[in-house]
């Protein structure tokens, strides 16, 4: 992936990226402004309503006390105690069928004084009277053991059963409890269960405006136990259930906590101690964060506002950085056309100053620079030309020198034949077809050649020469010339008025260079002329040869002279180890 900085315009990449920090703060600032709004929204809605629901719970405990009431003022009815104590008290068929009318209107009018809470009684006994449907009916006592909510009942004297079904087919729903009958004596009689509407208990749970807001609500009862709920639908009773059996045991983790059962819900308690009821609301998540919604979006909308201006200033404050630097990239296009410096504002007296005040003596430096690069090339054309000139003459050399050749062999000079044919060829390799370099190899052919001529001109005197070339350096490639004009000095001047002498040249591998030494052992000079000897010593050859190796390669490599009177003289050249691509000249 590139790197946006390197690709893109900077006027519309500082305009996108502000832009981008900006929507990505606005965005940060509204979800934590939502976040604290909705905790804070949550915890004091919790508050509010942990109130109602205490006063609720108050409500309810006085409207079940009630129940409660008239089941116990039942139980302690000597007819309805003897009724059910018909055995004992040896009650023939006629005395209890007086009786169970009796008890029947009783109860009958009792259910229709309360009918607003009770919906129906049950009394549950051993062999009871077979009675109409009325809401008052009699039970057998064995058939309550198979009902689902005599667990409850069984080790107690009296329970809320909760909700359950009760009619022809199970088509009413109330809410029952149950108490049992004891005999004045304490013998277990039957079972007395009160069943109260439904809709009573809900009213007083649940209210309308509470049901329109998507508020439900469960009562539960001093165990733990679900007596009924409120606002639920019958799909989700099931999760419901669920949701109380694991709430029973831990009620501090979901306690004024978000929890999702078929939408995310605050659950609530109430935390009444006086009464043995609590009731548990779920209140609709959404509901809490309607507010929480509006602050966030109020402040995204005023963030959103403040968003647009500061990229306005942003846009304006760019292109007023950017200005500067687009007059740049202008003059520098045009300056690359024509070469025409373009004139740079004055007025700027800031960074962007200094950098037209550089552009400007650039340019201007640019082109004199190309002025005299100009000159230059118009120069070399010159030498060239001249250069392809002077390549006349060393042909026509060599083509004379080869035709003396023969006349040296017809004359019977077989030296001379030899220093002719050693020097053409010389000037064959001098030629190289043009090039300025050589291998290692060739130069040291080169310096062989010459040295078997000044071996022919110096006999009957002895020239001892020793060539040392490592097969690993012979193909790389050195300025050509590189050796002759110091071996030529060596034999002119340090062997000068002696009968012979001996050189050794060596090539060595350095480093990353190559090493050319150069030995003889002829007359040397005193030390403290070497500065003088190596500014002046062997004419044009050798400072040509220096200044050819510092011009292409410059520092380390050079060539360095030591020398001892009497002792000879050693000289080191030392260049870079390259190949023939590695040349530009």
């Amino acid at each position: 992936m590139r790197n946006p900085f390197k690709t893109y315009r900077l006027g519309r990449l500082f305009f996108i990226l502000f832009a981008g920090f900006m929507a990505a703060l606005l965005i940060v600032l509204m979800a934590v402004s939502y976040k604290v709004a909705s905790s804070y929204m949550s915890n004091q809605a919790s508050k509010y309503q942990q109130e109602i629901l205490n006063e609720l719970s108050i409500r309810i405990d006085n409207q079940m006390s009630s129940v409660e009431q008239i089941a116990l003022s039942i139980t302690r009815n000597n007819d309805f105690l003897n009724y059910l104590n018909y055995e004992e008290l040896d009650m023939d068929m006629y005395d209890r069928l007086v009786a169970s009318q009796k008890l029947t209107s009783y109860f009958t009018n009792l259910v229709y004084s309360w009918n607003n809470t009770v919906d129906s009684i049950q009394i549950y006994m051993r062999n009871p009277l077979p009675k109409p449907n009325l809401p008052v009916s009699f039970i057998e006592l064995e058939e309550a053991r198979n009902e689902e909510w005599f667990s409850r009942v069984e080790l107690s004297d009296f329970a809320w059963v909760g909700e359950r079904k009760i009619g022809i087919g199970g088509t009413e729903t109330v809410i029952s409890f149950a108490r049992k009958v004891y005999s004045n004596s304490g013998k277990y009689l039957g079972l007395l269960v009160l069943n109260m509407k439904m809709s009573a208990v809900h009213n007083t749970l649940l209210n309308r405006e509470n049901e329109n807001q998507g508020i439900k609500r469960v009562l539960m009862g001093n165990g733990q136990n679900l007596i009924t709920s409120a606002g639920f639908s019958m799909e989700i009773n099931s999760k419901l259930n669920e949701f109380i059996t694991v709430y029973s045991k831990e009620p501090d983790r979901y306690r004024n906590q978000k929890t999702d059962l078929n939408q995310s819900y605050l659950v609530t308690e109430s935390n009444n101690r006086t009464t043995k009821w609590s009731i548990i609301q779920f209140t609709p998540w959404k509901e809490i964060a309607n507010d929480s919604l509006r602050i966030a979006y109020m402040l995204g909308a005023i963030g959103l506002i403040a968003v647009m201006v500061a990229l306005f200033f942003t846009l304006l404050l760019s292109h007023r950085f950017m200005k500067p630097i687009i007059i740049m990239t202008r003059a520098m296009g045009r300056f690359s056309v024509d070469m025409q410096p373009v004139k740079m504002p004055g007025d700027y007296t800031n960074e962007f100053g200094i950098l037209f005040s550089g552009y400007s003596n650039l340019m201007e430096r640019v082109k004199q620079l190309y002025i005299d690069l100009e000159k230059q090339y118009i120069r070399q054309k010159e030498l060239d030309v001249k250069a392809l000139q002077a390549m006349i003459n060393p042909h026509f050399l060599y083509n004379t020198l080869d035709q003396i050749n023969w006349m040296a062999i017809e004359a019977n000079q077989p030296q001379i034949s030899r220093i002719l044919e050693l020097t053409g060829k010389m000037f064959r390799m001098g030629l190289s077809r043009g090039e300025s370099i050589l291998t290692v190899h060739e130069e040291m052919t080169y310096i062989n050649y010459y040295l078997q001529i000044q071996r022919i001109r110096m006999e009957p005197h002895r020239l001892d020469v020793t060539l040392d070339l490592p097969s690993a350096l012979e193909n790389y490639y050195v300025p050509k010339m590189l050796l002759q004009p110091f071996v030529e000095n060596a034999i002119m001047h340090g062997f000068h008025g002696r009968n012979g002498g001996s050189i050794v040249i060596r090539v060595e591998e350095k480093e990353a260079g190559i090493l050319f030494s150069i030995q003889d052992d002829g007359q040397g000079f005193q030390t403290n002329r070497i500065p003088t000897y190596q500014a002046n010593i062997g004419g044009y050859g050798i400072r040509n040869v220096r200044e050819r190796i510092d011009a292409l390669f410059g520092e380390p490599y050079g060539v360095s002279i030591t020398s001892e009177l009497n002792q000879g003289t050693t000289i080191h050249i030392y260049v870079p180890k390259r190949d023939k691509g590695d040349y530009f000249i």
